[in-house]
């Protein structure tokens, strides 16, 4: 059966328990499901995933999983005195303390209300002081002990959390000393110190890690957790040849065929100086692309945490390789399979001026063509007047008696409002709250000048004219594919008709 999710929500806001136990009668039982006949699809990142294991197990790395749950001390330790701007992009772990809870006469008299043969106070009591000492988990555990001590239904429990031990709704979680890796190396250290004299060696090691960093904001490049994968050598004559010869025997058994490595500008302290690379492959269909970063940990940081020996890390892109090899430009696509929500203001930079000048003097005549509109944009004709003066002449005419130089739409502005690609005019109150929250593309002037500006460079003389904005391309504005798909798909409107009525002359 479908599910009304409105009326749902509507009545549970009135009886959350009735339409709790109501709606359950709805999923019990038995019902005419028949399972797929076909095999059902993996996702991407996995099949690459699985892939890129292979590979290094067979050139004999030994699988581990990391953990992702580091105190931020591990960061100073390994970074020195740039620990300070690494720690900011952190994502710190908070928990909520556990309120001491007694058993006043005001709830003992809400629980009667509830429950009116309830006798088990002092019971009740003891589970509360066993919460408060950490001896039961808390979250489901909790209410399970309130239900099976207690001998009350859920939905009893339930109340007894949310009207009478109000306290638990008023906590406010605090911060620990523990926060989520940004960097697989906060946790390599820990186990290679560990590992150091209790394998042999070579130690080589990988692990599929998940990366937390406080973006701003998820787009087409950043998540604010992706996974990665990392590999450690660590071995008392492996140096930073050796390093990136195992980097490049790694990416050709991957399917590339020529590598090349860069020295980073900026390299973080946790590595020696001189031994950060950035590794770059080259794709058949895009070109060179980084894929990689990776470099001797140095000295100092290992003396830290007393390890003796080399130790080589390396940190191949999986989201980069699997979007360069797959054609995906937007890594959530990569990530969550779904349709993406584009922002206004990444509609807004989908949206381009198409033809430009690419000389500065027709960058000039852009300017030119474009103040000149502005400053005679009242004049009636018939009229022709000069704007621009050099190597070409330019002039903007109105041809017809009695008419003005700019029509009505030519001072509208590009913005990009709720998805929407609307033209509107600077100043009109019916177009406050667009002006306001959204997102400047470019006024249809300056849009239009380039285009002008552009055909003057191209050699075009005699009369230019635009007469009216209804599409994207009639301005001279070019959207990309991707944005043009998300707004056909999600019923998005491009709504600029107006009229510009504007021409030069060029001779």
């Amino acid at each position: 059966m479908l599910f009304d999710p409105k009326k749902i929500r509507d009545r549970s806001k009135k009886n959350w328990e009735l339409e709790w136990k109501k709606t359950a009668e709805w999923v019990k039982g038995k019902g005419k499901f028949t399972e797929k006949k076909k095999r059902g699809s993996e996702h991407l990142l996995w099949k690459y995933i699985f892939r890129i294991r292979e590979i290094l197990l067979k050139m004999g790395f030994d699988e581990v999983i990391l953990n992702p749950i580091q105190p931020y001390e591990e960061v100073k330790k390994q970074y020195g005195p740039e620990a300070g701007a690494i720690l900011d992009r952190l994502y710190y772990l908070a928990t909520i303390p556990r309120p001491d809870i007694g058993l006043s006469n005001d709830k003992k008299d809400l629980i009667k209300k509830r429950l009116p043969n309830f006798k088990k106070f002092r019971e009740l009591q003891e589970i509360l002081k066993e919460y408060k000492r950490n001896e039961i988990e808390g979250g489901e555990d909790f209410t399970e002990s309130l239900v099976s001590r207690l001998k009350i239904k859920t939905s009893d429990a339930l109340y007894l959390i949310n009207s009478v031990f109000k306290e638990l709704l008023e906590l406010k979680p605090e911060p620990t000393n523990f926060s989520l890796i940004s960097h697989a190396t906060t946790a390599w250290f820990p186990l290679l110190a560990e590992l150091q004299d209790k394998k042999e060696h070579p130690i080589m090691l990988f692990s599929l890690v998940w990366r937390f960093r406080r973006e701003q904001k998820e787009d087409l490049k950043h998540l604010r957790a992706h996974l990665n994968f990392s590999m450690v050598v660590m071995d008392e004559d492996f140096k930073i040849e050796n390093g990136k010869e195992l980097t490049e025997k790694f990416f050709k058994k991957l399917g590339f065929e020529d590598v090349k490595f860069e020295v980073k500008p900026n390299q973080p302290a946790y590595y020696a100086p001189g031994t950060n690379y950035e590794v770059f492959v080259k794709h058949k269909k895009i070109g060179w692309i980084e894929v990689s970063e990776i470099g001797m940990y140095s000295p100092v940081s290992l003396a830290n945490y007393k390890i003796k020996y080399p130790v080589f890390n390396s940190g191949p892109g999986l989201g980069r390789i699997v979007m360069a090899m797959e054609n995906i430009k937007d890594i959530r696509e990569l990530y969550y399979n779904k349709q993406i929500e584009f922002s206004d203001q990444e509609i807004a930079a989908g949206i381009i001026i198409d033809k430009k000048p690419e000389t500065e003097e027709g960058k000039k005549i852009a300017e030119k063509i474009l103040t000149g509109i502005i400053k005679n944009k009242d004049l009636i004709g018939k009229i022709r007047k000069k704007i621009y003066g050099g190597k070409v002449n330019v002039y903007v005419l109105e041809p017809e008696k009695g008419k003005k130089l700019l029509g009505p739409g030519g001072l509208n502005e590009i913005y990009v409002y709720n998805g929407c690609v609307l033209a509107v005019k600077p100043g009109d109150k019916k177009f406050e709250e667009i002006l306001k929250k959204g997102v400047k593309v470019c006024s249809v002037l300056e849009s239009i000048s380039n285009y002008f500006a552009h055909q003057i460079e191209k050699g075009k003389r005699g009369r230019l004219t635009i007469r009216y904005a209804d599409t994207l391309p009639s301005i001279n504005l070019k959207m990309n594919k991707e944005i043009s798909k998300y707004l056909a798909d999600n019923k998005k409107e491009i709504k600029i008709n107006a009229p510009i009525f504007i021409d030069i002359e060029i001779e």
